[in-house]
């Protein structure tokens, strides 16, 4: 399906909709802000500030989590810096028990992070060997096993934050692109934090990972969208900007400001290539179209922006040959996994797993289709 310029696919009309979407999103704790002065139904009022409840209980002990890991790393000698997550308050979201996060992001060089997972590994925590084969910037996902599992609730307490460890801040080998310049934002750090410049920067570069790869949030770029506005005027701070971020690095961040100017208006302190900027003016909205009906539109543009090998992301992206990790029941020991609950663990996989073929094959046609109408193929 084509996208017209500035016409976003259809929202839900419906609060129960309204309310699920913006879960699976990660905006209803942001939408609850804006919704402050607004008359809404006193269930969806009581709803959303349960979630604002059950989310600011989980921040408590999300802090209280970041704290003792950085102590034992500390202890350990192990430096590193924070990501995403607590990072990203005050500066990209005013208030961070408006932000969902369910996981803790930590960065160490590529010659320390084994010895940070020692520490996570001495601290009770395991690796999720399903995703040892997965392209990322991290090591396997660490978790505890506490026997937690999903309960339909996205701001649920109980639910344990697993801990990603970076030793990376772009996989050029997966999408086959450099953004040179990024591996000095660890140069830059002060104590455990980036410096803001390149802590916009990576978020930038994390959005874009995960737009190249369909998998893109709102809630990514409103983050993104909220500092752009609060930081508008500053400029002092966009110096900077351009002094430490080589062209090319620029380049790669502007398509993700240009996507948030895009979904929630103001301005980019630089237009993003023209290529992306024609990918952004017709297929700008794809990734939340995505949400509704597949598409692989992502592919158009990572193909615009000229990969070293076009064949090698085409071919991950339109036939993947990797299967899709078993996170079912993840947190739950192994000795009390029940007959029953495996079973419930393979039919969802398997579920799953044929969504995901089902997906793929809606998508190749119209895919191809896009790619030689665009002179991509």
């Amino acid at each position: 399906m084509r996208l017209d310029r500035r016409d976003p696919p259809p929202l839900p009309e419906s609060w129960p909709e309204a309310l699920a979407f913006a879960d699976r999103t990660h905006v209803t704790l942001p939408w609850r802000a804006r919704l402050a002065d607004v008359p809404v139904p006193a269930e969806v009022r009581q709803r959303l500030d349960r979630n604002r409840t059950g989310n600011s209980e989980r921040l408590r002990r999300i802090q209280e989590l970041s704290g003792a890991i950085a102590g034992s790393l500390d202890h350990a000698g192990v430096d590193f810096v924070s990501l995403k997550g607590l990072s990203h308050s005050p500066a990209f979201i005013a208030d961070p028990r408006d932000r969902v996060q369910y996981d803790l992001d930590f960065y160490c060089p590529a010659e320390s992070v084994y010895r940070a997972r020692d520490v996570l590994l001495a601290m009770g925590y395991e690796s999720l060997a399903f995703l040892e084969d997965l392209p990322t910037d991290h090591l396997p996902t660490l978790i505890r096993k506490t026997g937690w599992q999903w309960r339909d609730d996205y701001f649920d307490p109980d639910h344990p934050p697993s801990i990603d460890l970076h030793f990376r801040f772009w996989d050029e080998a997966t999408e086959q692109i450099a953004a040179p310049g990024a591996d000095q934002f660890w140069e830059r750090r002060t104590g455990h934090e980036l410096d803001l410049v390149d802590r916009l920067g990576y978020a930038a570069l994390h959005a874009l990972r995960h737009l190249l790869r369909g998998s893109l949030l709102p809630a990514q770029v409103y983050e993104i969208a909220c500092l752009l506005q609060n930081r508008r005027e500053d400029t002092a701070f966009w110096s900077r900007w351009r002094e430490w971020h080589p062209p090319e690095l620029r380049a790669l961040e502007s398509i993700v400001f240009g996507v948030a100017c895009e979904y929630f208006g103001g301005s980019v302190p630089e237009a993003p290539p023209a290529a992306a900027r024609a990918w952004i003016e017709r297929y700008g909205w794809s990734p939340v179209e995505g949400l509704f009906r597949p598409n692989k539109h992502e592919l158009v543009l990572h193909l615009a922006l000229g990969p070293k090998s076009r064949w090698q992301v085409l071919r991950r992206r339109l036939a993947p040959l990797r299967l899709p990790g078993r996170g079912e029941a993840a947190h739950v020991p192994e000795e009390q996994i029940t007959a029953g609950l495996r079973v419930r663990k393979w039919a969802r996989y398997a579920a799953f797993l044929g969504a995901r073929v089902v997906h793929h094959t809606r998508t190749l046609l119209p895919t191809l289709w896009a790619l030689r109408r665009g002179g991509r193929l």
